[in-house]
């Protein structure tokens, strides 16, 4: 009988995120303070080897990766696709107020 393997899709590993993704991060948490919303409902996981995410209320809000080779940051509850938004810094994270929201207000529902 052959081994069965699974796929690892979705659960959290170990968190080694850049120091920048953890500035996007922190630039959620900040944006969530400026709407109102508590900041401690806003996680950081890495669910998949490509990509670390901010969790709000189990759902992802943002995925998102700054390395010297990838910078983008993609809004899954709200983008088909999810299209990755092309960023040149950390802060620029919160640029996509729209989209936030909207996130936000989807996941609220």
């Amino acid at each position: 009988m052959s081994d069965i393997k699974f796929a690892n899709y979705g659960q959290d590993r170990d968190l080694n995120c850049t120091d920048e993704e953890a500035q996007i991060f922190g630039a959620l948490r900040e944006y969530f303070k400026s709407v109102g919303l508590d900041p401690d409902e806003l996680s950081l996981a890495r669910r998949s080897d490509s990509y670390v995410t901010a969790v709000f209320r189990d759902w992802d809000l943002a995925r998102f990766k700054f390395t010297p080779r990838a910078k983008w940051i993609a809004f899954p509850s709200v983008e088909v696709g999810p299209p990755k938004h092309r960023i040149s810094t950390p802060s620029e994270a919160v640029s996509f107020v729209d989209l936030l929201t909207e996130s936000i207000r989807v996941i609220t529902k």
